[in-house]
This record gives structure tokens, sequence and C-alpha cells, in this order.
């Protein structure tokens, strides 16, 4: 009954973010986390009907719409990087493209394994799947906080709650996972619960956070992050060029 009521209550939240965003036109604002949304509001939905229907489908649709929204997910991850960074493009581009570049790897790398490994399931395969991009969306999370305090970047109220909403559902699906993985199938109940109840608290951020458009202040032009972009990105292409010089001199056996 629990689980129910948690279920309903994502489902009204979901439907009043996108209610809003119809009402105030703010999906051109933010495209990639309000898609993101609706998938989600059409996946709850969809899922609960099935449960109700016809209860012995669920599970295997249940795992296919999970693998759709987490990679719907990594729009957020997007949303946040171009919003945050956009002042700043050289620093911008290089944070994208290495999350784009990490997530196909990963990814790749789980459409490969059931095939490679006879045997391999789908829910083992989605659970393995799950816990590598959230563990690459808390990094780059995690990176992005770490130059906005470093770099005194200033953020809206939008941003700070979209990070903040997806930082602690991002967070609590990681701890849940990494219970689930060293107690086994035991832990389930208990993450059937969590996972949701964290999904509703991030919910309830967003809704309030991303009420109205509030864009983030003018950037300070004393920030050095380009500059400092720059810099490094000389350094690395001079390196690269060395190991490449050195490279084509080794003597070929």
């Amino acid at each position: 009954m629990l689980s129910v009521i948690i279920w309903w209550v994502g489902i009204s939240l979901e439907a009043l973010i996108v209610l809003r965003v119809f009402q105030n036109r703010l999906f051109s604002r933010y495209p990639f986390f309000y898609a993101y949304i609706l998938l989600v509001l059409a996946s709850t939905s969809t899922l609960y009907a099935i449960n109700v229907v016809a209860p012995q489908d669920y599970r295997d649709c249940y795992w296919a719409a999970d693998g759709l929204t987490l990679i719907a997910g990594y729009g957020i991850i997007l949303e946040i990087l171009k919003n945050v960074l956009s002042p700043y493009p050289g620093a911008e581009r290089f944070a994208r493209i290495s999350g784009l570049v990490v997530f196909g790897a990963i990814f790749s790398f789980v459409i490969v394994y059931p095939w490679a490994v006879p045997g391999a399931s789908l829910a083992g395969t989605m659970f393995e799947l799950e816990r590598d991009l959230r563990g690459v969306q808390a990094i780059f999370l995690f990176g992005t906080l770490v130059v906005v305090s470093h770099y005194g970047i200033a953020m809206g109220r939008n941003m700070k709650g979209m990070i903040f909403g997806y930082g602690l559902y991002v967070g609590s699906s990681l701890m849940t996972l990494a219970t689930r993985s060293y107690a086994g199938d035991s832990f389930y109940n208990i993450l059937k619960i969590v996972q949701p109840l964290s999904w509703n608290i991030s919910l309830v951020i967003w809704a309030s956070a991303l009420w109205s458009f509030y864009p983030n202040p003018a950037p300070r032009p004393a920030i050095r992050l380009e500059e400092d972009y720059e810099i490094f990105a000389s350094r690395t292409r001079d390196t690269v060029g060395a190991m490449r010089s050195y490279l084509v001199r080794v003597p070929r056996p």
C-alpha cells in the first residue's frame, strides 16, 4: 500500500511540473530537462496501468522503461552543463563531449555484454547499466559543483534546484544500488521504497525551484575559467604532439 501511495504521489508531482511547463511556456528554457520529465510521466503512468491490468508483464516492462528513462536522464546533465557553463564555450564543449564519450562507452559495453556472455539476464544487465551510469552522473555533478565553487560562478534558482534535486536522486540511487549489490535480492523490498521516495523528494524540489523562470545572473568578468581551459587545452595538445613525435621516432623491430 505504501509503494502505491508513493507511486501516485510521484505521478501527481510529475503531472504538476508538466502542467506548469505549458502554463508558463517554459519548455524552450530547459528542453532536455522537461523532455525527461514528460518521458518519466508517460513511463510511470503506463507502468501503473500495466501493473493493474497485466501484472505478469510488469517486470519486463519495468526494465525496458527503466533503461529508456536512465538514458534520457543524461539530458539533465547536458542541461546543467549547458546553462552553467554557457558563458564559457570552450569549457562547456569539453565537458559535454567528455560526458557523451563516457556515456557512449558504457552504453556500448552494456549492449554488447549480453551477446558476449551467454545467460546474461535483462535485469542483471540493466542493474549494471544503472549502477555505472549513476556513478558517472554523480562524478559530473560533483565536478560541476567543484568548478562552480572554485570560480565563484553564480547560478539562478532554477539551476540550483535542478542540480540539488537530481544530485539527491542520483546519490540515493547509488547508495541503494550499492547496498543491493552487497545484500542481494533480500534488499529489493527496501529498494522499491527508497528510490521512489527519493524521486518524489526531487520532484518537490524541482516543482518549487522551477515554478517560474529564474535566469542565471550575468557572469562576472573576473572569472578566468575560459582562460584556464585554453591553457589546459594548449598543454594537452603539446603533450599529445610530443607523445606522437616520440612514437614516430621509436625504431620498429
